[in-house]
């Protein structure tokens, strides 16, 4: 897991909102995914916070993005937040 990646949790009426911070990669995708499956508990939405993410690349965005979606949260209730605005998934 890379030294410079860290999320910070946040259940709110129901929502649970993430906010990951750093280098995003193969290693923190899976991260991600493991915090999401222990905290996620099927009611309310998911709202992730992408600003604070660098060095997207395109293996860690394809893992997080098909096993978030198909597997745990559905994508009706999916929700990235960033500079290009609010947006659900799937893109």
């Amino acid at each position: 897991m890379g030294i410079n990646f860290q999320v910070a949790l946040k259940k709110s009426k129901g929502n649970l909102h993430v906010n990951p911070k750093g280098d995003f990669d193969g290693s923190s995708a899976c991260k991600l995914l493991n915090l999401l499956h222990e905290q996620y508990d099927g009611n309310g939405c998911v709202f992730i916070e992408t600003d604070d993410l660098r060095d997207v690349c395109p293996f860690g965005c394809s893992v997080f993005q098909c096993r978030l979606n198909r597997n745990l949260v559905p994508a009706e209730r999916l929700f990235f937040k960033g500079e290009h605005g609010l947006k659900i998934a799937p893109f």
